[in-house]
């Protein structure tokens, strides 16, 4: 009798971890078939808004991943794959066709929670950084350990990125210490730091010869390879920084000078877009276009589209209001403009981390309730949030 019990337990949990994995779609084949529409579509419509176009679009929850058992602390896409990391020190990884877990995930490795990850250009590799002090870069063909950077002063690494080229990789710790990593040698360049700060974020320009960092003191950091330290935008967000992206498209200024829009968000419940412009015979400037209000709490990230027209931003619970009412939200904005599209509401509690797919119309949320829905956007003229 007892033996039958057992086996029983062992049954449901088997049942139990097969249904964690919440699709809206009735099966795999059909999700497989209107996913290839629907990124045909995004790729005309992405060249569309490229070329001044912009229909609208409608936002749906696709599916919800439960494969953490801790808060969900970043997410990224590569052309084919999702990475999400967590506190419970692992990073699981899904094919984004249909969204089940590779066989050789979650990977294990660290022995602290992962704070962030991010995929090489190609999607060959991922790296992720921890409060281990170590960066680790893992191959995506069989999920082995490729190597180990052991940040400077084995400091708590929270942030890492990749140059869009993949030749660098930069990564920050909780010290304040920023460390520039030659990829292909997997040896350490340069370092630098900030005082008395975090660095949490970062994100390099689409030419890869420059990044910007954020940190917990509230200010925004511009540097070139060398760690020369070209521009400082102090206190740019009150109570600290806790995310920017680069958008991933150059422009030109009405003076010919090279400009980019950065995102940043932070402890301010304030999502920023600004300008910075690299005029060829004057000092780098940094604008504020947009101060985007549409949330009532801390937002904890952000990321652009893969064209640069959409950004998205995860927002933390607004202590101030009662408990019934809080703000758990996702926003997605019309970039150029700041104006708000639609606010979807499905975390329970903080949403942490958010992006984009760069050849699927998918938008990846994780948050604190351990969880990562995965949106579908889908063209609908003259719709509005």
């Amino acid at each position: 009798m007892m033996m039958m019990m057992m086996m029983m337990m062992m049954m449901m949990r088997k049942r139990r971890r097969k249904l964690k994995r919440v699709l809206y779609l009735e099966t795999t084949a059909t999700w497989a078939r209107v996913s290839r529409d629907r990124i045909r579509k995004w790729e005309s419509t992405a060249l569309e808004r490229g070329n001044g176009g912009g229909a609208a679009a409608m936002v749906s929850l696709l599916c919800t991943l439960q494969s953490h058992r801790d808060d969900v602390n970043a997410c990224a896409f590569s052309g084919s794959l999702l990475a999400t990391c967590s506190a419970d020190k692992s990073i699981s990884v899904y094919r984004t066709a249909d969204f089940s877990e590779l066989p050789f995930s979650p990977l294990r490795g660290h022995g602290y929670g992962v704070h962030c990850c991010c995929f090489s250009a190609c999607g060959q590799y991922l790296a992720s950084c921890s409060t281990d002090a170590t960066t680790i870069v893992w191959s995506m063909e069989r999920g082995e350990i490729e190597a180990v950077l052991e940040h400077p002063g084995r400091s708590a690494v929270r942030v890492c990125a990749f140059s869009p080229d993949s030749s660098h990789l930069v990564s920050g710790g909780s010290d304040g210490s920023i460390a520039l990593w030659d990829f292909s040698s997997r040896t350490l360049c340069r370092t630098s730091a900030v005082t008395d700060a975090t660095i949490v974020a970062c994100s390099f320009t689409p030419c890869g010869q420059l990044f910007i960092t954020g940190s917990t003191y509230g200010d925004l950091r511009l540097w070139d390879l060398n760690m020369n330290h070209l521009h400082a935008e102090k206190n740019a967000h009150d109570l600290g920084v806790a995310c920017a992206q680069v958008a991933p498209r150059e422009t030109k200024g009405t003076d010919g000078c090279v400009q980019f829009r950065l995102a940043s968000c932070g402890q301010d419940s304030l999502l920023k877009i600004w300008v910075i412009s690299l005029p060829s015979n004057a000092g780098i400037k940094m604008q504020l276009v947009h101060s985007l209000t549409g949330q009532s709490a801390p937002v904890l990230s952000c990321a652009y589209s893969p064209d640069g027209q959409l950004l998205v931003s995860g927002v933390s619970e607004d202590r101030q209001r009662d408990r019934q009412s809080v703000d758990k939200t996702v926003t997605v904005y019309q970039a150029n403009e700041g104006v708000l599209l639609y606010t979807l509401n499905q975390h329970d509690r903080y949403v942490t981390a958010c992006a984009f797919s760069p050849t699927a119309p998918l938008i990846a949320t994780g948050s604190m309730d351990k969880t990562v829905n995965i949106w579908m956007l889908e063209e609908a003229s003259g719709a509005h949030g």
